[in-house]
């Protein structure tokens, strides 16, 4: 299944990367999450792993994004977790971030 703007790969047991290009468009959030949750079920995912190396910066819309996105994933009983984040876009997270995110971060798989 492809979905425009993302590599969605099954890396191992239920476990799945994701991999956003610089074409990924997130105004059609509610798209990309019903194509991603799908394949998620579908392969009985546990964890998803989005890969944030190619962001040099996240602003609140893109904030926004990542949280929907892992909220709807923990609906299918799926967890999110943020890997290679770069030092520029944790530090902007930190400034506008207000509460506990729904995802999970870790410096790599």
């Amino acid at each position: 299944m492809a979905i425009p703007g993302l590599h969605l790969t099954q890396i191992g047991g239920g476990d799945f990367l994701l991999e956003p290009s610089k074409s990924l468009n997130i105004r059609d959030q509610a798209g990309l999450i019903e194509s991603i949750t799908a394949r998620l079920m579908q392969a009985h995912a546990s964890r998803l792993y989005y890969d944030l190396s190619s962001l040099a910066l996240i602003d609140p819309l893109y904030y926004a994004w990542l949280d929907t996105l892992a909220r709807s994933a923990q609906t299918v009983n799926v967890r999110m977790i943020c890997v290679n984040m770069q030092p520029t876009a944790a530090f902007a997270l930190s400034k506008f971030i207000h509460k506990m995110p729904a995802f999970e971060t870790a410096l790599n798989i």
